[in-house]
């Protein structure tokens, strides 16, 4: 019996890399709901907290660690690798920019050094392959026609992206990347400054703060992604052909400052009973930021619309309303 390409990629073997961070169990949800016969191979890094799941393969090491990866590979028949592996992002990794460049570079080399042959390799990349560019919305061709990214992290994920489509290239095999825009994920820590969203959701909940410190104006726009929609689309598409070779924006289409982005977070808590409606923070802007950034960041959705049909289904408060209702039941758990 011949069988239907979609049972085919049922059957078939995804290795996710980064998927105990704070996408990567998304990625591995969406895979059980999209492809329930997939085998799964997770990579935990050796210093993580042992995964309770007894479903999937769990390989713990360090993927800067060439033997550790070379295992993986030997002892399992791969047949998509989904590359979600990203360094923390942080004010801390601004300031050790080598560092960054040279854990990201190793860590993506011992993996595509394996990935002769397999069927395809997709790569999560960020927004901030943009940094250059100063015209928004950003598309996709940008990146062709500015000069690279000044960050660490925006330099590591451009750098990424041109390994792998030159090894995708060199061993004929089919690639998609998947350039992410400001992704929520109720599993990222709040308890360091990182992305401005986990930071006024300390400030303002947790800390309850009297005065709201913001860096730069306020005024920065961004556009805010709920993590399962990224998920949705990374995985819904993973082996449709038009996704072959292929670079998409992919996230929200609200843009929003940065005071608005306060606002709203400071609205969702007083609806929800979160906050005391007495709770109105003094603003303070003109804080300085150790690293990129921009006034305006926020991608162009058309083409993944146009090619794929794929639209962020979570809307801007939405998306922090769902943040906010997970955070407020393990924070008081």
């Amino acid at each position: 019996m011949v069988l239907e390409a979609s049972q085919k990629i049922t059957m078939s073997t995804f290795l996710v890399t980064g998927s105990e961070g704070n996408i990567g169990p998304y990625l591995i949800n969406q895979i059980r709901q999209t492809f329930p016969d997939a085998k799964i191979i997770r990579v935990a890094h050796k210093h993580t907290a042992k995964n309770r799941n007894k479903i999937d393969f769990v390989m713990r090491g360090d993927l800067n660690d060439k033997k550790f990866v070379d295992k993986i590979f030997q002892k399992h028949q791969i047949d998509f690798v989904i590359y979600a592996a990203t360094p923390p992002y942080n004010q801390d990794g601004f300031k050790q920019p080598n560092k960054i460049l040279k854990t990201e570079a190793l860590c993506l080399n011992n993996v595509l050094t394996n990935c002769k042959k397999i069927k395809k390799i997709v790569y999560l990349s960020s927004v901030l392959v943009y940094e250059s560019g100063n015209v928004t919305p950003f598309a996709e061709e940008m990146t062709d026609k500015i000069p690279p990214p000044k960050s660490p992290y925006g330099l590591a994920k451009h750098l990424g992206e041109k390994a792998v489509k030159l090894f995708a290239s060199q061993n004929h095999i089919s690639y998609t990347i998947w350039r992410a825009h400001n992704v929520v994920s109720p599993l990222e820590q709040v308890t360091a400054t990182g992305h401005v969203y986990t930071d006024f959701y300390r400030k303002i909940f947790l800390e309850k703060t009297p005065v709201l410190e913001i860096y730069g104006s306020g005024r920065q726009t961004r556009c805010f992604t709920w993590v399962e929609d990224l998920a949705k689309g990374m995985i819904e598409f993973v082996n449709n052909a038009k996704t072959d070779n292929q670079i998409f924006n992919i996230g929200g289409a609200e843009p929003k400052t940065l005071l608005e982005l306060k606002d709203e977070l400071i609205k969702i808590g007083k609806e929800k009973k979160y906050l005391p409606e007495d709770y109105n923070p003094e603003t303070k802007t003109g804080t300085r930021f150790y690293g990129a950034d921009d006034p305006k960041r926020f991608s162009s959705v058309e083409k993944i619309k146009a090619v794929l049909g794929w639209e962020c289904k979570t809307g801007f408060k939405t998306c922090f309303e769902k943040f906010i209702d997970y955070k407020q039941k393990h924070d008081n758990d």
